[in-house]
C-alpha cells in the first residue's frame, strides 16, 4: 500500500475485495441509471418491464453496492488499522476520509431519494398495475376506455395519508405472493366483495363534490339490430341527477344530513333484506324486504351507502359484445352500412378461441 499512502480514501475502498466489489457495483448502477434517466425523466414509461428495470432493479443494485462497501471495510479492520497508522499525517488523512464519506453520503441520499420517489410513483401507474400483473389485464383494458383513464390507480384504490399507503403496499405484497403461488381467487373478487374497499369519501369525493348540483342530464342510448341493414334505434332518457339540497338522485341519496345504511346477506351485496334511511330532517324510515323479519339486520353485516354502491364500474367498464359493437358502429370504427356486420361481429366475438393471438 506504499503507493496509496497519500490517498487514504483509496486505502479504505481497496482494503477488501468486498468493498471493491461494492464500489464497482454502485458505480456501474449509478452510471447506468443516469444514462437511462433522461428517457423517463417524468417517472412514466410505456413498457412496464422497462419501468421495473429503471425504477426498481437498478436502484436495488445501486444500494446493494453501497451496503457492500462498509461491510468490506469492517472485514478489513485490522489491515486498515496498520495501513492508516503508517500514514505520516494521520489527522489530515482522517479529515480527508471524513470529507469524502460526508460528501458521498449526501450525494447518495440525494440519488436514493430520487430513485425511491420514482419507484413509488411508478408503482402507482396503470402501466405497472395493469400490465406487470397479468391477472389485472381485464381491468387494465377496461380502464383504457373509461372516463377515468388519465387517473392513476392509486388515486382511487389507495386511501390518502401514510396509513393508506402502508395498507396498500401490504395488500400489494399479499397479491404478489398470490400471483407467484398461483392461488389468487378466480374470478378475482371486487373490492366490495372482499371488503377491502377504500371509502369513497377518501377517493371519489376528492374530485367530485356530493353537494354539487348537476341538473337534468340527457342520455341517448343508441343500438343497432343484428339484421341485414343494422337498423338503428335510439332511446332518450332524462336523468334527474340533482345534488345537494336540490333533490334528484344524488340529493335523495347523498344530500346534506342524508344517511343510508343497509344489511346484506351475500358477499356481493346483491341481496339486501334491510335498509335504514335517515332524512336530512333527522327522520328515520326502515324498509324490510318481503320474506324478512324485523331485526334481520342484527345478524348481518351492515354498510353505509356511498358512491360506489351505484357507480361500481366507474373506471373499469366491462361491456357486453352487443354494447361494445354498438359503440364502435356509432363511432364509425365499423361501417354500419355493411350488411349483417353487427350479427357477424357478434358471432365472431362469442366464438371460442385458444388464446388472444388466435382471437
Amino acid at each position: 500500500m506504499a503507493d496509496l499512502r497519500g490517498r487514504p480514501v483509496l486505502i479504505l475502498l481497496a482494503s477488501h475485495w468486498v468493498s471493491m466489489l461494492g464500489a464497482g457495483i454502485a458505480t456501474l448502477a449509478g452510471f447506468t441509471w443516469l444514462f437511462v434517466l433522461p428517457s423517463s425523466i417524468h417517472g412514466h414509461v410505456d413498457n412496464p418491464y422497462v419501468g421495473i428495470l429503471i425504477f426498481l432493479i437498478i436502484p436495488a443494485v445501486f444500494f446493494l453496492g453501497l451496503i457492500l462497501i462498509p461491510i468490506g471495510i469492517a472485514l478489513a479492520k485490522r489491515r486498515l488499522k496498520d495501513d492508516l497508522g503508517a500514514l505520516p499525517n494521520r489527522p489530515h488523512a482522517w479529515r480527508r476520509v471524513g470529507i469524502f464519506f460526508g460528501v458521498m453520503t449526501m450525494v447518495n441520499l440525494l440519488i436514493g431519494a430520487q430513485v425511491s420517489y420514482r419507484a413509488l410513483d411508478h408503482m402507482d401507474t396503470p402501466q405497472f398495475c395493469g400490465q406487470t400483473c397479468h391477472v389485472m389485464k381485464p381491468e387494465f383494458t377496461g380502464h383504457l376506455s373509461a372516463p377515468h383513464r388519465t387517473v392513476a390507480c392509486a388515486h382511487c384504490h389507495v386511501a390518502p395519508g401514510a396509513q393508506g399507503w402502508v395498507a396498500a403496499k401490504m395488500a400489494g405484497t399479499r397479491q404478489l405472493f398470490e400471483v407467484l403461488l398461483n392461488n389468487y381467487p378466480r374470478p378475482i373478487e371486487s373490492a366490495m366483495e372482499s371488503n377491502r374497499l377504500v371509502n369513497s369519501e377518501d377517493t371519489c369525493e376528492g374530485c367530485h363534490d356530493r353537494n354539487q348540483f348537476m341538473g337534468p342530464v340527457i342520455r341517448i342510448i343508441t343500438k343497432y339490430n343484428p339484421d341485414e341493414a343494422n337498423t338503428k334505434t335510439s332511446t332518450v332518457l332524462t336523468m334527474h341527477v340533482g345534488g345537494g339540497r336540490f333533490g334528484g338522485i344524488h340529493g335523495a341519496h347523498m344530500g346534506p344530513g342524508v344517511r343510508i345504511r343497509y344489511a346484506v346477506s351475500d358477499k356481493k351485496r346483491q341481496t339486501i333484506p334491510w335498509i335504514e334511511y335517515r332524512k336530512g330532517t333527522g327522520e328515520i324510515e326502515t324498509f324490510i324486504a318481503d320474506g324478512s323479519q324485523p331485526g334481520v339486520e342484527k345478524n348481518l353485516p351492515t354498510y353505509e351507502m356511498q358512491c360506489v354502491d351505484c357507480h361500481n364500474r366507474a373506471s373499469h367498464p366491462f361491456r357486453t359484445p352487443d354494447q361494445a359493437l354498438d359503440r364502435k358502429i356509432m363511432a364509425g370504427d365499423i361501417p354500419g352500412d355493411l350488411p349483417f356486420v353487427k350479427k357477424t361481429a357478434i358471432d365472431l366475438i362469442k366464438a371460442n378461441y385458444q388464446n388472444d393471438q388466435e382471437a
